[in-house]
């Protein structure tokens, strides 16, 4: 018996708490600044004394080739337009996958091949074991930059566990999910996928199929485009939440 999900629960349906949906961040002109001093460190060709930030210059944001900005006004306009909106998506991925997610396949259905499900826990802890050893990290030094300090060896190994397994179930309900909204994901549909990133990439037809093989599209492309209508729902939802409104709302606290 291949594991297959009986019943999708509506994730429209599913609470979000409130303190989850604030994102909170310096003023968006500390943000641009920041940036802006980083990009001047980038060219800056002078070392100065520690402490004393490098100056933002035309020249130096020509030098990026950014079309159609060329001024340090224009730079920082682009930046307080595209960090809100980057800020935002990076929230909503990390609500998604920690919440959101979760909370669907844990409220719907499935019939479970519980040694599929067990083989792709253990998948996804070797990929995530693999991977710190490339980056010269341990597997607990790995897991506190992804999850915080507070687990144990033991503890991580089963939170990567339950990750490996929620992640193989939500892709077997986003193929359902689709395949009822009459998207299919077979070898036909397949090659017209391949042409449609070919045209939208400009790359050619074999890099598209070496990229995203057939296994690859069946199994994973469904679940993006789930994960990708998922966002665009949640991320309306999500306020951005500065310093300067915390402070006006102790201020009005205060009168």
């Amino acid at each position: 018996m291949q594991t297959r999900v009986t019943f999708i629960y509506d994730y429209k349906n599913i609470d979000i708490p409130e303190p989850f949906l604030e994102l909170k961040i310096p003023d968006v002109e500390t943000i641009v600044n920041v940036q802006c001093e980083a990009l001047a460190r980038k060219h800056s060709k002078i070392q100065l004394p520690a402490g004393q930030p490098h100056v933002l210059t035309d020249e130096m944001v020509k030098a990026e080739e950014i079309p159609g900005i060329e001024t340090v006004d224009s730079y920082k306009e682009a930046l307080s337009y595209e960090l809100p909106i980057t800020l935002v998506s990076e929230h909503a991925h990390m609500l998604l996958m920690n919440y959101l997610i979760p909370q669907l396949v844990q409220r719907s259905t499935f019939e479970i091949n519980d040694e599929e499900a067990t083989q792709a826990g253990k998948d996804y802890y070797a990929v995530f074991e693999d991977n710190a050893k490339q980056k010269g990290l341990s597997l607990q030094e790995a897991a506190r930059k992804h999850f915080g300090p507070n687990l144990d060896e033991g503890a991580v190994r089963q939170h990567l566990f339950l990750l490996g397994r929620t992640n193989f179930m939500f892709r077997i309900l986003a193929g359902e999910y689709l395949r009822r909204q009459g998207q299919t994901f077979d070898i036909a549909s397949y090659s017209g996928y391949v042409k449609d990133m070919v045209k939208m990439s400009n790359a050619t037809e074999e890099k598209v199929r070496e990229l995203v093989p057939l296994n690859v599209y069946m199994d994973e492309v469904p679940a993006l485009l789930m994960m990708d209508e998922m966002t665009a729902w949640l991320a309306p939802k999500i306020a951005i939440k500065t310093d300067e409104d915390d402070t006006e709302k102790e201020d009005q606290t205060e009168k």
